[in-house]
């Protein structure tokens, strides 16, 4: 991963509120996270958006809590679907930190099915609706045609990948919803691996998708 590139591709402004106010499912949140690993305007964005929430919490009169508050924060900072914490690159993993306590034995030791040129891998992350999975493609591999049932958040880790809408490299963030069909392939000099969250499964087109679209299912872990 080179951390001096610069993404061209970002999340809006409202996701990046939700995520300075906490309230972005965790795995949601995830490819959020590696994205502002690269990208120090969505940095420079987010640390404002929580500068003014503390600004307006302070203003807030103070409520009373229930006598297990203290013991419920806990719980909840054990959950693994809490929002993970923005954190530098490491040069040894070659992976975000983010992302290392769901590769603890690195990349050769996943299980990886394969569709056409497509790898996908999916991580123990703990959201009961959406698969989180990391997703590989050889270099020059072409992606067949899809659409998507739901919404499907992906950010670039290594080498690139370009579509009919444009070329995205490392930190670059996109988010696909029923209405985007596309067919990524992946560039000549070098394998492309992703990030992908998905809330519902992919829809190839044409032979292939009559053949596999039928059992083809997220499976959250």
């Amino acid at each position: 991963m080179n951390p001096k590139s610069t993404p061209q591709f970002h999340p809006d402004q409202f996701m990046l509120a939700d995520y300075a106010a906490g309230t972005l499912p965790g795995a949601v949140a995830l490819p959020l996270v590696v994205h502002l690993e690269h990208c120090g305007q969505c940095r420079s964005e987010t640390q404002q958006l929580e500068e003014v929430g503390a600004r307006l919490f302070e203003g807030l009169d103070p409520v009373p809590v229930n006598e297990d508050a203290l013991e419920q924060l806990i719980l909840r900072l054990e959950d693994d679907s809490v929002q993970p914490a923005l954190g530098a690159i490491p040069v040894r993993s070659g992976l975000p930190r983010v992302l290392q306590g769901l590769v603890p034995d690195g990349l050769d030791a996943l299980a990886w099915k394969r569709i056409g040129s497509l790898r996908s891998s999916r991580l123990h992350f703990g959201d009961p609706r959406r698969e989180v999975a990391l997703q590989h493609i050889s270099a020059g591999g072409k992606v067949p045609q899809h659409g998507h049932r739901g919404t499907e958040i992906t950010v670039v880790i290594h080498g690139s990948f370009s579509d009919q809408d444009g070329c995205y490299r490392p930190g670059d963030f996109l988010m696909r919803g029923p209405d985007d069909a596309h067919r990524p392939v992946a560039a000549q000099d070098g394998d492309c691996l992703c990030l992908a969250v998905l809330d519902a499964p992919l829809r190839f087109q044409g032979l292939l998708g009559r053949i596999v679209n039928p059992f083809l299912k997220i499976r959250p872990r």
